[in-house]
This record gives structure tokens, sequence and C-alpha cells, in this order.
């Protein structure tokens, strides 16, 4: 499961949660989503918070899906990613993937708040 909102509007700043046992096709719908709101920007750089506390792990091909998702949202003008993410091996999972992507501009945090904090203020 998964959802997609503009988060602040005047800071750029577009959230994805992912819940439970994300599948790869959730990847591709969240795509078209999140393509609406990156539209609404104009061409204009952006940042994403992503919400991963209630993914424990992922299947191997959402992984590769995400790595598109990744590639995608950096060709759309991502600056950062603010991922929020508990376990060490969700973490591992992450930075793997972001590696594949060559996204390097994600950060880790324990909370929205945190995330959106470090967003805001950059």
């Amino acid at each position: 499961m998964y959802e997609v909102k503009l988060f602040d509007r005047s800071k750029r700043i577009v959230k994805i949660s992912w819940i439970g046992n994300v599948q790869p096709e959730e990847v591709r719908q969240a795509n078209e989503e999140l393509d609406t709101i990156i539209k609404q920007f104009r061409g204009k750089p952006f940042d994403v918070m992503v919400n991963m506390k209630e993914v424990k792990v992922m299947i191997q091909d959402t992984q590769k899906e995400l790595v598109k998702h990744q590639e995608w949202l950096l060709e759309q003008g991502m600056n950062r990613a603010a991922v929020v993410v508990e376990g060490n091996l969700a973490k591992m999972q992450l930075k793997r993937t972001a590696k594949e992507s060559e996204h390097s501009n994600e950060f880790h945090f324990n909370s929205d708040e945190e995330a959106h904090d470090f967003l805001a203020a950059n």
C-alpha cells in the first residue's frame, strides 16, 4: 500500500508513505500520482519526504521498481529525499537502492517532524 500527497506547497515537498508489503505495481501507481503533483512545480526542483516506518523489508521486484522510481524522480527534478525509516535491514536496503539509482541526496530520520524540519530549513 502507499499514499502520495503534496505535503508543503510553499517548500515544494511531496510526501510518499509506503505501507506494509509494497508491490511493484503500487510503485508504478504512486509514480502516476506523483507526476500530477510534480507538474504543479513547473520544472522547479522539489524535495520528497518518504515514510517507510511501516515497511520492514521489500521483495526484490519491488526494490528493482524503487530504483526506477528514484531514477525517475531525479529526472523530474527531485533535489533531496528525507526518509523516515526504522530497522537496520530497511536502512541497508535503502542505501543499496539509492546507490543503484545514483541518488546521493538521501537522508534518514526517525520521525516525519525531523524529516520535514530538515527539508523546510534548507
